[in-house]
């Protein structure tokens, strides 16, 4: 059998095999976002400290907040610094002392409503908060300062 031949019928099953018909079952069809893939469990104190940076907002909240960043010590203070929509857009600046109670809400402030904290990514050396409240979620990768 000639060589081009042999190569011809190689391709030929290679690519058949690649032809497959594949169904996606209804669950995987969407598009999921990259926080929506990672494994999240309750954050601890200790995994809360550092300086965060947002990733992603949903709900009510991605309306009028464009950024934020978060500096967590772990003496329980924080401050931080959030970009809301304008005209023009303004930044507000957060200080004041954050708690972690035992049902896993993370209170930023005497006067902010508590928010679950979870920590996810830790499984793929990333490490990211989701912060979910009644104004919706944001979800913050830590910030590697160099």
């Amino acid at each position: 059998m000639k060589p081009s031949l042999i190569l011809a019928l190689a391709a030929s099953v290679a690519l058949s095999a690649a032809c497959a018909s594949t169904t996606l079952d209804v669950s995987a069809r969407g598009v999921r976002s990259e926080a929506e893939q990672l494994q999240w469990r309750a954050a601890t104190q200790a995994e809360i400290v550092g300086h965060w940076r947002l990733r992603s907002v949903q709900g009510p909240a991605a309306a009028v907040l464009m950024d934020i960043a978060y500096w967590l010590d772990d003496q329980g203070h924080f401050t931080g610094a959030a970009l809301f929509v304008g005209p023009p857009p303004s930044y507000e600046v957060l200080a004041g002392e954050w708690t972690l109670d035992a049902d896993g809400q993370l209170q930023l402030g005497a006067d902010a409503e508590p928010a679950v904290v979870e920590i996810g990514g830790v499984e793929i050396g990333g490490e990211w908060l989701r912060l979910t409240g009644d104004e919706g979620s944001l979800v913050l990768e830590r910030a590697a300062i160099q």
